[in-house]
């Protein structure tokens, strides 16, 4: 089980557009396009919290740090964060993020129903992490 304690530092960036794929594979995420001198966690997938002005309120995420694998055509290195039960564009938006644990490194899968059973799975341990921590 990943540990309760922060994961790597917090970091933070502006919402920008991404490729769509998330969306399509039934996971809409927020790329965040990482602010100068903000230094993201090594590549994995990572339970977090997630802030955005104006208010301020914590969501829990499941945040993917890292080159997509999956994707040949992808070789950038992307923060992708899928804000657990939140229906709202995000574009433009400031955004920080706070990993609580990582879950597992970053992998390629062979099929797109591979990505999407483990990232079912991702998130789930996501959403039981973060609720236990939830005061």
């Amino acid at each position: 089980m990943p540990s309760a304690t922060p994961a790597e530092p917090s970091f933070a960036g502006i919402v920008v557009g991404g490729h769509g794929r998330g969306r399509v594979l039934g996971f809409p995420t927020a790329n965040v396009a990482v602010a100068e001198g903000a230094v993201p966690p090594v590549d994995g997938v990572y339970a977090c919290w997630i802030r955005f002005p104006p208010a301020e309120a914590r969501h829990g995420a499941t945040v993917s740090v890292g080159d997509n694998p999956t994707f040949d055509d992808v070789f950038e290195r992307r923060v992708e964060a899928y804000v657990h039960d939140l229906d709202e564009d995000l574009y433009g938006r400031a955004i920080s993020v706070e990993p609580v644990a990582m879950l597992r490194e970053m992998r390629r899968f062979d099929t797109l129903d591979e990505l999407i059973a483990r990232t079912e799975h991702d998130v789930r341990r996501s959403r039981e992490l973060l609720a236990r921590l939830d005061p």
